[in-house]
């Protein structure tokens, strides 16, 4: 049975964050205080570009299209490539409050120096550079889940899945709570489990497909024809069962 996300619940949270940084652009213009004024609006800024961000993602979970990269040779399961751009961006913003802060402390701007202040864009800023260290060091893995003659590779941000055909032992789907495509190796190592912003398709949809062509070897030929003549051949091999 397919798993499903329910991403509807998730709104309110949507509507809270925006709400935040609304507060925090607000104080930004009616304190009387310049160095706090100064950090406020960064914050709002970066509040405001993370939840964008957050809802781009939801968007397309809740659309659940199918990206195939037409340009490969294969077929390259692919996110959008505005999901990298809004990760880049939210993380790189983090880093305003403290320039901010930094800035108002060689102005000598009242409030810069205040305790919260510094303690909070600090805080901000470590988290900050912690995601732009877990990105670079992900982009060693190619982006989205590419399926070849020989075997499956990807997927950046989720794991490893450097796999020839006959090391794939298992292909399911699991719900943690959204749903994602679980693929375990013949080593008994932990499953790589991705989610649908990571394979840029609905995780159901790519466990059929990589189930059919890990047990119909001889259909694996037609993954050398590119990613639309694949999903074709896959669709008519099942026509008439589930998919």
């Amino acid at each position: 049975m397919p798993v499903s996300v329910q991403p509807r619940a998730l709104a309110p949270a949507f509507v809270g964050a925006y709400a935040l940084g609304g507060v925090a652009l607000f104080l930004a213009v009616v304190l009387g205080v310049p160095g706090v004024q100064l950090v406020m609006a960064p914050i709002g800024f970066t509040v405001v570009v993370a939840t964008t961000g957050a809802v781009m993602q939801l968007r397309q979970v809740k659309e659940r299209r199918l990206l195939i990269d037409t340009s490969s040779a294969s077929l390259r399961f692919r996110p959008r490539a505005s999901r990298g751009a809004w990760m880049v961006a939210t993380a790189a913003s983090t880093l305003a409050p403290v320039t901010a802060m930094i800035y108002g402390l060689v102005k000598g701007l009242p409030g810069s120096s205040s305790r919260s202040i510094v303690i909070g864009t600090s805080v901000i800023a470590v988290v900050g550079l912690i995601a732009l260290a877990r990105m670079l060091w992900a982009a060693r893995f190619p982006e989205g889940l590419e399926m070849t003659e020989l075997g499956i590779h990807g997927i950046r941000g989720a794991g490893e899945a450097h796999l020839m055909w006959d090391d794939i032992a298992d292909v399911g789907v699991v719900a943690a709570p959204a749903a994602k495509l679980s693929i375990a190796d013949v080593n008994g190592s932990h499953p790589v489990l991705a989610a649908m912003p990571y394979l840029g398709a609905d995780p159901n949809d790519v466990a059929v497909v990589l189930r059919f062509f890990r047990d119909h070897p001889e259909e694996r030929w037609v993954l050398t024809t590119g990613g639309r003549a694949a999903l074709r051949r896959v669709e008519e091999a099942l026509s008439g069962t589930a998919v």
